[in-house]
């Protein structure tokens, strides 16, 4: 039996908000499985994942990930802070916000259609970051939410 699909909250937008903003997901450098999932969301929708807010299929093979654990770090929040934390701060907002709980099992094209209606206000969700950030995030997030949804029907 092939190992579930697991993913945090805020990687699956991501890849809807790079859909949105037409970015091509490629290997990087790291070594994370971001090119490998954003293919399955794209093409199959139907896919069922387990949400989590430790380290996902995306992390695993990134080469920042040690003891299941990511090393690296962010300056999202407008300061430099352990990518971990910051993950989690956020990932625990969405899972608030969307009513789910870690360990729910859920399509991509499901978590959008609830990510859609209920994530709401960014600025609130990612309160931290730069508004300018965080208005190209929101217009590429809607976007993406459109054309996936659009295509999924």
């Amino acid at each position: 039996m092939a190992k579930p699909l697991r993913i945090k909250p805020h990687h699956l937008l991501d890849i809807i908000r790079d859909l949105g903003a037409g970015k091509k997901h490629e290997p990087h450098p790291y070594g994370h499985g971001v090119h490998r999932l954003a293919r399955i969301i794209r093409d199959n929708p139907h896919t069922v994942f387990v949400l989590t807010a430790d380290a996902d299929s995306i992390c695993e093979p990134c080469c920042n990930m040690i003891d299941r654990r990511c090393v690296d770090t962010t300056t999202s929040p407008g300061r430099k802070v352990s990518k971990e934390s910051w993950n989690r701060l956020i990932d625990g907002r969405i899972f608030e916000r969307l009513g789910l709980e870690e360990g729910a099992a859920i399509s991509a094209l499901d978590f959008c259609r609830l990510a859609s209606e209920r994530l709401g206000d960014l600025y609130t969700l990612y309160v931290e970051a730069d508004p300018e950030k965080t208005a190209v995030r929101e217009k590429n997030l809607t976007r993406g939410f459109e054309e996936y949804l659009k295509a999924a029907e």
